[in-house]
């Protein structure tokens, strides 16, 4: 043990470094089994949130109804899920406002319930909350977090234990070894050698350039607007989506969720098809709605984005006029929905009409790309 390296007889440095190797793999560990906590998920649908979210979902649609009485609204809201999961949700809400002397709030589901053909009293299960089943958990590894600190706690003692070996085995008796060149010609001499000091090395490192400040918007930031820029600029942003339809995608609907870096759910926002011309499939799109949904709110605000031709028939204006605010659809056009707490900047960044026998020209849509903002107010 004489002859050990500079690193090998310091047992200090050995315990250090078995220390940071074993939180490396640790955390490689973890990164593994656990997706970190910056990867956030967007563009899914309410079936794929929390149970809470869920429920809270179901119920903020049927305190909307109250104020808006659109009952296809609703129901486009609330098609992602079974009629027994939007009656056993309702029910609880319903029984849970009634314990709290909520008896507005209780009327409101009450109302809803009945309108959407629901039983609130049948069944005998007033007042269980939804619940998700919970893993069967008994083996010492189901769970892969034990596994995790058992496989850090072996790392540790492993470190500790080779700490304790080196300090044993001589780490405090062995001296230093010099140099053989200035062991021999002190040896020679008879008295001490000095050494010199070497020059210490000087890096320069050059920043690199073409860095810009601009502010990044989430996914797609390089193409997202200007006006939508300058619009959320002073506002929290949740992102950039692009909303997209061709000619052929029948019953076209799509939507994005807004939730906050933590993943708290604030609404939903999308495009799907309004009006169509003609008979026959595929389905020839002459209006589509843009619509934004505030969880703060009771409304849902919509604009209908028309064709041309569509725009300028009166008895398609009249129609469509109860729907939302009427817009001609025409490339580079911005729109904006607002809420009580929500904006969603939108910009039509493509639009191709198609052309049928027997229909009037720019009547229906070939492809249309929306790029919509949405921000906190």
């Amino acid at each position: 043990m004489t002859k050990n390296s500079g690193l090998l007889s310091n047992p200090l440095v050995l315990g250090i470094g078995g220390f940071v190797i074993g939180l490396l793999v640790g955390w490689l560990l973890l990164n593994a089994i656990y997706p970190s906590p910056l990867v956030r998920f967007t563009n899914v649908d309410p079936v794929d949130l929390k149970q809470e979210y869920k429920q809270q979902w179901i119920v903020d649609v049927a305190d909307a109804y109250a104020s808006t009485q659109d009952l296809t609204s609703a129901r486009n809201h609330l098609r992602w899920f079974t009629p027994e999961e939007i009656q056993q949700s309702l029910r609880f809400a319903f029984t849970e406002r009634n314990t709290k002397s909520d008896a507005e709030g209780a009327a409101r589901i009450a109302s809803f319930a009945q309108v959407y053909g629901l039983d609130l009293a049948s069944s005998g299960q007033s007042g269980t909350a939804p619940t998700t089943p919970k893993p069967a958990t008994g083996g010492l590894f189901d769970s892969a977090g034990q596994l995790l600190i058992i496989v850090a706690v072996i790392l540790l003692l492993a470190a500790a234990g080779l700490f304790l070996y080196m300090r044993i085995k001589g780490g405090d008796k062995t001296p230093k070894a010099q140099p053989a060149a200035a062991t021999a010609a002190t040896a020679a001499a008879g008295g001490t050698t000095s050494y010199a000091r070497p020059e210490p090395v000087t890096t320069t490192v050059t920043a690199p350039t073409g860095l810009s400040d601009e502010p990044a918007f989430g996914p797609g930031a390089a193409a997202a607007p200007a006006a939508a820029r300058a619009a959320t600029s002073l506002a929290k942003s949740l992102g950039t989506f692009a909303a997209t339809y061709k000619f052929g995608e029948d019953n076209y609907d799509t939507s994005f969720t807004l939730e906050t870096a933590r993943g708290e759910f604030l609404g939903e926002t999308g495009m799907g098809s309004s009006e169509t011309i003609g008979e026959g499939k595929p389905d020839k799109v002459t209006a589509f709605d843009i619509w934004l949904f505030d969880k703060t709110d009771v409304r849902t605000v919509t604009q209908i984005l028309m064709s041309e031709a569509a725009y300028n028939d009166q008895a398609t204006r009249q129609r469509l006029a109860t729907k939302g605010e009427l817009v001609l659809a025409e490339k580079g056009k911005h729109v904006r929905l607002e809420t009580a707490t929500l904006a969603v900047d939108c910009e039509i960044v493509d639009l191709v009409y198609a052309s049928t026998p027997g229909l009037p020209p720019n009547s229906h849509f070939q492809k249309l790309i929306v790029e919509m903002v949405p921000a906190q107010k």
